[in-house]
């Protein structure tokens, strides 16, 4: 609702009555210098605003400091409204700031028919696009949906080379996936947070703050003795230059006590953000961009910052940092504080709940009726069956392998399954986004054996529809090089041996 543009007023010592406010009382107390000339939305197109205004976001008009945050629109273009509440900071160029950087973050996006299109650092980008908004990874947003498919692909590729990837990678994958409404504790069968605990278990001489932190967000059970390993982390970086690790540090604790009751330690907490407001400089910097960043999201957490912390100083040198230079890495550090977050609010709230629980989808798809037969499905990916998934199904007699197939994703929604339609019959070419690879040679096969024998599965050419039950059968939906693809492989090798 806005007000009509031309008002009429009328002054009375402290009150202004309008003769044509549509969208208000008729009768508004404010405090108002007199004016003997019509206004329109505001005192325009001055360079500063007189006592008791302020600027609209577009510099170009001014209104009174109390319709500021107020319900109502009241500046023409960019509306005053929206920097109200806790998702935003009151400094000027905050607004397109945080707008440049989400462009710049958007605008990073390869055109190619190929996968990786957000490039390597996609895990930064899905965190700092949810905190910017959470608009991204709504369900049915085209953006979020192709990160959510290139994560899938890159962090699969990584779990199946060896699965040689480091704790620092495994974290950012983690966090990413939180944002990205992705479960990383089930991940393909795969619980990466129970992995990134044992990394950090195995780390017995350093605690990093950020892995704390990021199994912490994910609602790992958290204990005294993270606390005492990130305090021993935060103390050994004692230079002005570590304190970014020290402001993810205090981040870690604070998420800790925020999650888990009686653990001792509190005042670590207090402690650790008063030594970091005290290398705040005058002018608002912390050693650098990025530490200016790191501890300017420390003190938003509880309003720290309104206690000997200039909140304004330090965003206003963000800004300005970001009219010499932007990248990625600035947008993934800057953009949390833009919106008055931080990487404390990397979790998996936001994501759209399902109407029913695995579980009682599960109890709906095997409660059937009549004659029944107990198989097993599977999906497998890679070559090397790097990672695998079962369930235990019961089938009516004369169901069919699309049945099946059909059954488990209603049961779990991440193996919903895409078909191609040659000559009115389907064929299984993504599940869970996973697409067929021409250019890579990886496609979608589906193999059979018997659930009671280890004898290899056999390939099979038919639609699913035309593939009929067997009891205690093995569906197998494989996701592998197709055997020309292994074979130009092996080719390959030998020719250059």
């Amino acid at each position: 609702m806005t007000r009509v543009q031309e008002i009429s007023i009328v002054y009375f010592k402290d009150e202004v009555k309008c003769s044509r406010c549509h969208s208000r009382l008729a009768l508004i107390r404010r405090k108002i210098p007199a004016l003997s000339h019509r206004r329109r939305r505001g005192w325009g197109d001055l360079n500063t605003c007189p006592s008791g205004w302020i600027h609209c976001p577009d510099r170009q008009t001014c209104i009174p400091s109390d319709w500021n945050c107020d319900g109502i629109i009241d500046c023409k273009g960019i509306s005053e409204e929206i920097y109200c509440g806790k998702d935003s900071i009151l400094v000027s160029g905050a607004y397109y700031a945080k707008r440049d950087l989400k462009s710049l973050l958007l605008q990073s996006r390869i055109l190619s028919s190929r996968p990786n299109k957000w490039g390597s650092q996609i895990c930064r980008i899905a965190v700092a696009l949810h905190l910017a908004d959470e608009s991204t990874f709504k369900p049915g947003n085209s953006t979020g949906d192709e990160i959510r498919y290139e994560l899938t692909i890159q962090l699969l590729h990584r779990l199946t080379k060896d699965k040689k990837m480091s704790s620092q990678e495994l974290a950012l994958y983690i966090h990413a996936l939180l944002a990205a409404c992705m479960d990383p504790k089930d991940f393909y069968g795969e619980n990466l947070v129970l992995e990134l605990r044992r990394s950090v278990e195995a780390s017995e001489n350093y605690t990093n703050p950020f892995q704390i932190l990021v199994l912490c967000n994910a609602g790992d059970t958290m204990t005294t003795r993270d606390v005492e390993g990130v305090a021993a982390a935060y103390d050994s970086h004692h230079r002005p230059s570590w304190a970014d690790l020290q402001a993810l540090a205090s981040m870690a604790v604070a998420c800790i006590f925020s999650r888990k009751e009686g653990i001792a330690g509190k005042g670590i907490f207090e402690r650790m953000l008063q030594e970091l407001k005290g290398l705040q400089l005058r002018n608002g910097t912390i050693s650098d961009f990025r530490t200016t960043a790191f501890v300017t999201q420390a003190m938003l957490i509880h309003d720290s910052y309104k206690k000997e912390f200039d909140m304004n100083a330090s965003v206003q040198v963000l800004i300005d940092g970001l009219k010499e230079t932007k990248s990625l890495l600035h947008a993934y550090y800057a953009l949390p504080v833009l919106s008055a977050k931080s990487l404390l609010n990397v979790t998996a709230s936001h994501c759209r709940k399902v109407s029913i629980s695995e579980e009682e989808a599960l109890r709906r798809a095997l409660d059937v009726d009549g004659e029944i037969m107990a198989i097993q499905y599977s999906v497998w990916i890679g070559d090397k069956i790097n990672l695998s998934r079962t369930w235990r199904l019961r089938m009516r007699v004369n169901s069919t392998i699309y049945d099946a197939i059909e059954t488990v994703g209603e049961m779990d929604n991440r193996q919903k399954v895409k078909y191609s339609i040659v000559d009115g019959k389907q064929f299984v070419t993504a599940v869970n986004g996973m697409e067929d690879d021409p250019e890579m040679g990886i496609y979608w096969f589906i193999y059979l054996r018997s659930s009671n024998s280890d004898e290899q599965p056999k390939s099979v050419e038919e639609s699913p529809l035309d593939l009929k039950l067997l009891p205690d059968q093995e569906i197998i939906l494989w996701y592998k090089p197709a055997p020309w693809s292994s074979q130009i492989l092996k080719q390959m090798s030998i020719t250059s041996n």
